[in-house]
């Protein structure tokens, strides 16, 4: 009785230090704000089956906004692993105010974004690089299991991010996007597929590379 005693004082002395230490940074010291769930995102059950059957463990997510798909991703990683969402969280030009896409909340997206994640009990493997893409593809040195191109969509756009970004991709990752409804994503998605002699995989909402 008086190990069992010990044990659980033990276990409330460490949950209590661990409360006490809390979330890491940028997250320890962000102001908390009501979750937000506005996003687009429709590729769940394809990323969910990729992330789980290929025991992915290192993903690095270029354009997150508030963060639906970084969370859904995040949430289906084991134990120790890691998403690196990069976004400036300045938001497109569709998204500022008196655009078709302005929501509120733009204005403060990156504290949104961290709140979402916050209030998701996800801090310990959403790392934030809140910077441009291309900056951040020179500086982040990672290689991930999966990357995931979910940014700007315009044609030039999305070629150069697949360009910075590829050299991220672990040798056997998987290498896939968003927006295969855009037909400036197809253009470019096809071209850099042409160029790096690999095979398009497009349905609905989502595209994928393979050799």
């Amino acid at each position: 009785m008086k190990l069992q005693t010990l044990a659980l004082s033990l276990c409330l002395t460490l949950a209590a230090c661990n409360a006490e230490k809390g979330p890491p940074e940028p997250y320890k010291n962000a102001e908390v704000l009501p979750f937000v769930s506005h996003g687009w995102y429709y590729n769940g059950p394809q990323l969910e089956d990729l992330i789980i059957n290929n025991g992915v463990k290192t993903i690095i997510e270029v354009g997150c906004w508030l963060g639906t798909s970084t969370r859904h991703m995040a949430s289906n990683l084991p134990k120790g692993g890691s998403l690196y969402a990069v976004d400036h969280w300045k938001g497109s030009d569709e998204h500022q105010p008196g655009q078709p896409y302005w929501i509120p909340e733009v204005s403060k997206l990156y504290e949104y974004f961290l709140s979402n994640v916050v209030h998701a009990g996800l801090t310990d493997k959403i790392i934030p690089v809140r910077m441009d893409s291309l900056e951040a593809s020179k500086t982040l040195d990672v290689k991930a299991d999966l990357v995931y191109i979910d940014a700007s969509h315009d044609t030039p756009a999305v070629y150069a991010d697949m360009q910075a970004w590829y050299p991220h991709v672990k040798e056997g990752g998987i290498f896939c996007g968003d927006d295969w409804t855009f037909a400036s994503v197809q253009v470019a998605v096809r071209r850099f597929a042409l160029e790096h002699d690999l095979k398009v995989h497009g349905s609905g909402n989502f595209w994928q590379l393979t050799k």
